[in-house]
């Protein structure tokens, strides 16, 4: 038999044997539209088969005991007293709830492919459910001119993860080549092979020799060389 939540709590006195009953789809539609009338979704389940006591609408009282139309009580307070508690599976202040929950993130307001350079006007704010907050973006300064590195749908939060990396030089950039010889400082024009960050060795191109070598990463447009290689 299918497992209805309720407590059945009857105090009956049948004073007039022949009075006439009210079936349970009768009264769940009485709850229902109760329910409905107070604002709060409906999802409850009585047996259609089980007869109460006949109780008029004027004695028939619905109550929420729960606070959250979670538990509704029905209480005849007629000449043939009854009452019983049923649940309420769904209501509006669950799905309230779940909208709480929600928090504002950044988002791109079309489809974008890997390799874009995301402008301000191609951001939006829309709430979404975020279970990792950790590598979200929180800033559009953060976004605006960055390039993605893979393609990302409209609506999807913006994760740093989506983003190429901020290089301190980036590869195939034009740079300066610094080689200390004692005293003596050269410089010649070059352009970098590889992405680096600060003080990163990189290899590098010489424009003038053509020779390719290695330093390191001084600045956006400078790179130092190895001792080693004076």
């Amino acid at each position: 038999m299918k497992k209805i939540f309720y407590i059945l709590i009857f105090c009956l006195s049948f004073k007039n044997t022949n009075a006439t009953s009210i079936t349970g789809s009768e009264l769940k539609e009485k709850i229902s539209n109760w329910l409905e009338t107070m604002g709060a979704k409906t999802n409850i389940e009585i047996l259609d088969s089980i007869k109460y006591p006949f109780c008029t609408d004027k004695d028939l009282f619905i109550t929420d005991i729960s606070g959250s139309y979670r538990l509704i009580k029905v209480s005849c307070l007629g000449e043939n007293k009854w009452s019983f508690i049923v649940r309420n599976k769904k209501n509006i202040q669950i799905s309230n709830n779940n909208s709480k929950n929600k928090v504002n993130v950044l988002a791109l307001r079309n489809n974008k492919k890997s390799g874009t350079v995301i402008n301000d006007e191609d951001i939006i704010v829309i709430k979404k459910h975020v279970s990792n907050k950790n590598d979200l973006v929180q800033n559009k300064t953060e976004i605006v001119g960055k390039t993605l590195k893979k393609s990302i749908n409209s609506n999807r939060p913006i994760y740093h993860s989506n983003l190429e990396k901020d290089w301190l030089i980036k590869k195939n950039s034009s740079i300066i080549i610094e080689n200390k010889i004692g005293s003596i400082t050269v410089k010649d024009q070059g352009i970098a092979l590889e992405n680096a960050d600060f003080m990163d060795v990189l290899k590098v191109k010489n424009v003038k020799s053509g020779k390719i070598i290695y330093g390191f990463a001084e600045n956006k447009k400078k790179v130092v060389l190895k001792t080693k290689q004076n």
